[in-house]
């Protein structure tokens, strides 16, 4: 890599079951090619595909006329989820905007929703453990998910994303003060999902090198390395 190339990072974001919170938890620098981790990520992503599926079945049930193919086509190849739902129904004119199909239909008190299929907390984060990566709690302050930072902090929970385009200064320095309290490193992004309006744009997050720097150091006493 030459000075100034970007760095890849590996990354994905899992939701664990805490509760009745479907909590996001994003993992980071795992190895890409750990058999544990991608026969788990094949699971859920047919776990997402039947889920798409019954939550077709309900929408015609309701009288709203979409083909399952039709959200295949809008996801692309991505792993299927309610925001190519609602993306199909605005593009086929079945709701008058995105969120509104969230708000008629697929929102978790819709008659169309679909519960996820959820890992455990403890699973989750000695998965990606095991795969040499660090598990992070994702936007803490979204849904009030700041709560559950204590008991992921004793079953082995690396860091918190402090810088998010949903928190404002003040929750980002309360953030960095607990992470401190907890001996958690920090990090930080756009949580941009290829849509304008939702989360930030690639690039609206300035996120320090340390905190990659810190990441890597916590990542490395999975690996066996001092």
């Amino acid at each position: 890599m030459k000075p100034g190339d970007p760095e890849l990072v590996t990354g994905v974001e899992l939701s664990v079951l805490i509760g009745e919170d479907d909590v996001h938890m994003l993992a980071y620098l795992f190895n890409p090619d750990d058999n544990a981790l991608n026969e788990a990520l094949l699971a859920f992503q047919r776990k997402r595909h039947v889920r798409g599926q019954q939550i077709v079945e309900k929408l015609r049930g309701l009288g709203v006329d979409v083909a399952f193919d039709a959200i295949t086509e809008t996801a692309d190849g991505s792993v299927m989820g309610r925001p190519h739902v609602a993306e199909t129904l605005h593009r086929l004119n079945k709701v008058g905007s995105y969120q509104e199909a969230f708000d008629k239909y697929i929102g978790r008190k819709g008659p169309a929703y679909v519960p996820k299929v959820l890992l455990e907390p403890q699973t989750a984060i000695e998965m990606v453990h095991a795969a040499g990566g660090v598990a992070v709690l994702a936007h803490p302050f979204v849904d009030d998910m700041a709560k559950h930072i204590p008991t992921l902090t004793e079953i082995g929970l690396d860091g918190i994303e402090v810088k998010h385009s949903n928190h404002t200064a003040e929750q980002a320095a309360r953030l960095e003060r607990l992470a401190a309290k907890h001996r958690l490193v920090v990090s930080g992004g756009s949580d941009f999902h290829g849509r304008e309006g939702r989360h930030g744009a690639i690039g609206s997050q300035r996120v320090p090198a340390l905190y990659l720097q810190e990441l890597k150091q916590r990542a490395a006493q999975y690996r066996g390395r001092p």
